[in-house]
């Protein structure tokens, strides 16, 4: 794993961390056949070598509601899983989000639910 500079991410992955992540201190940004950008206080957000994020992982600390209701409003996840997850949690503290082919694992108050994108709930398991 190399440590690289911010700016040898892709300008995709770039653009991503700058529109979402903008508040957050960049601690390191590292290489080994994908991307990591993490954050002080250890928070990170995974990439494929073309940019495009493949997880967001708390690392202890929560991912305000507030920027995943931003990634659905820019349909970086679909609007229908984060409605099941308004519904489904009063007050949801989400923790991780790693994408898959068409669903997604969301650790949320201390469970780990697998969500497809239609937003419907295939499984949930306590962590």
């Amino acid at each position: 794993m190399d440590i690289i500079s911010y700016n040898k991410l892709p300008e995709k992955a770039r653009n991503f961390i700058e529109t979402y992540f903008s508040d957050y201190y960049i601690f390191k940004v590292t290489f080994n056949a994908s991307y990591s950008v993490v954050f002080k206080g250890g928070s990170s957000v995974n990439f494929t070598s073309r940019g495009e994020w493949t997880s967001i992982i708390g690392n202890g600390n929560e991912i305000p509601l507030n920027i995943v209701e931003k990634f659905a409003e820019d349909n970086i996840i679909e609007k229908e899983v984060l409605n099941t997850i308004k519904e489904k949690y009063e007050s949801p503290n989400i923790y991780r989000i790693i994408k898959k082919k068409n669903k997604y694992e969301i650790l949320i108050n201390n469970n780990i639910i697998i969500i497809d994108i239609e937003g419907n709930i295939l499984k949930i398991k306590s962590e």
